[in-house]
This record gives C-alpha cells, structure tokens and sequence, in this order.
C-alpha cells in the first residue's frame, strides 16, 4: 500500500512508525557557549549536564512506554510518498508540477534566496519522483492511503491528488483516507490533540490506521472537479470555510495576524 502525506515533518514521522522501535536512538548532549555569553561555572556545568541526562533518561522511557503500547505499521521507506507543494498558496492553473509551484514555494522561503531556491528545487524533485511512483504503482493496482487533516494544504493536496489519479480512471483507483482525529485519548487518559500529522508521534500511526475509509469514485470525482474549479479561479489563497475548500483574497489571514501581533 502507498502512504501519501502532504507535509515532510509527517514524512519523518511514518518512517519511524514503519521503522519500529529501533529507530529510537539515545543520544549524548553538546555543550558550548555562545560568543559573548557568560561560560558555565564547573558546578553549573555539572548541574545542567545533571539535568539534561534527567529529561533523556524520561524522555526514552516515555518512548519506550509507546511502542510498547503500539500496534505495527506495515511497508516500507519507499511506501512513502510526500507532497509538500504548500497548494494553498500561489498560482495554481498550470498542469503537473512546474514553474508556478516553485514561485509559490519560493515566495515561502523567507529572506534567504540561495538557500530558497535549493530547498524549493529539492522539494519539488522529491514530488515529482513521488507522483511518478504514485501513478505507476497505482496504475497497477495498488491502493493508497492517504493521510489530511483540516489544514488548507491537505484539504488541497487531497483534491489535487484526486485530480492526479482521474488519468488512470477513478474506477480503477482505490483511495482510503485517514483523517486527522480531533483528539484521542491514550491508556493512562492523557488525551492528545494535534494540526496536523507532524504533530503525531511515531508508535501512533499504527493506532490511527484503522480509522481510515476508503473514498467512493463519485466523491474523488467531486475533489477532482473542486480543484479544476479552484484551478480556474487561481486565487492567491485557498482556505477550508465552514469545511469546504474554497478560494480566498491574499488578505484573508490579516485579521488574524493583526490580533496576534496587538497580543505580541
């Protein structure tokens, strides 16, 4: 089965859910001081040492404690399909992956050009490689999971992998989708909520897996519509509305941005 996840922090994640247990690994910590900061004192030195050796002696218990409780994720690295396109953003009309998505991902980049455009061109070789995989191991039949949540970008990345599939007949195709839930609560009554995948902790994927269900023709044939409307529209944002997808003005998230820097 071919696992698709929209964002690259879920990326790592599965594949230490696929890995298993062994992909925990203790580590030893580094210390330095920055320049023209105070240097520790020996005892503070051995206090800090003291107490990181503490938080990694909880923290690889606490990870013990979860795969112990974990159910297994089958498949392998290579299952794994990632498309961090960010399609919420930017110009969307052009067919495949190409010159507009990588303007779109540029412009997310921050204030860094040559380190931009690396990064940019690495993601979208990474998802090209990765729609080449998904048409031709579905075109022969294998289904595929696919992994969203509320979020814009997975909200877009379903309908435009909807989209993707429709070449090979949506007949043909079988899409199971697992919903991001809104909570789930763990053994001891912790209850755990997250936006988005990234958030997940590796020995959870395999618990969350039978939440999924598989997406009927006539549905992907709607997500597929939606986003060659969305196409047509090609606003500068795409949003999920009282929980459908829709086009919205570049000024759609300032009032919200504005709050958050008055509470800054």
């Amino acid at each position: 089965m071919l696992e698709v996840v929209f964002e690259d922090s879920a990326l790592g994640s599965m594949r230490q859910a696929v890995a298993g247990g062994s992909a925990v690994q203790e580590g030893t910590a580094l210390y330095g001081a920055l320049e023209g900061e105070q240097e520790l004192t020996p005892e503070e030195e051995a206090q800090l040492q003291e107490q990181t050796c503490f938080w990694q002696q909880e923290e690889a218990a606490r990870q013990r404690r979860g795969w112990a409780e974990s159910l297994p994720m089958e498949g392998a690295p290579a299952d794994i399909l990632s498309f961090p396109l960010c399609l919420s953003v930017g110009e969307i009309r052009e067919e495949g992956i190409g010159p507009q998505r990588q303007a779109a991902l540029g412009s997310l980049m921050g204030s860094y050009p040559e380190i931009a455009r690396q990064v940019t061109e690495e993601l979208l070789e990474r998802s090209r490689r990765s729609l080449d995989t998904l048409l031709a191991r579905a075109g022969a039949g294998e289904a595929v999971r696919v992994w969203t949540s509320d979020a814009p970008d997975d909200a877009c990345g379903l309908a435009w992998l909807a989209q993707q599939l429709s070449a090979l007949g949506l007949e043909k195709v079988q899409v199971i989708q697992v919903k991001l839930p809104d909570f789930y609560e763990q053994s001891d009554g912790t209850v755990l909520c997250w936006q988005g995948w990234g958030e997940v902790e590796p020995w959870l994927w395999g618990r969350l897996a039978p939440l999924g269900q598989r997406l009927p023709v006539n549905y992907l044939r709607s997500l597929a519509a939606r986003w060659s409307e969305l196409q047509q529209e090609n606003a500068p944002l795409r949003a999920v509305c009282s929980g459908k997808l829709v086009s919205v003005p570049e000024s759609w998230y300032d009032v919200f941005l504005r709050q958050e820097i008055a509470a800054e």
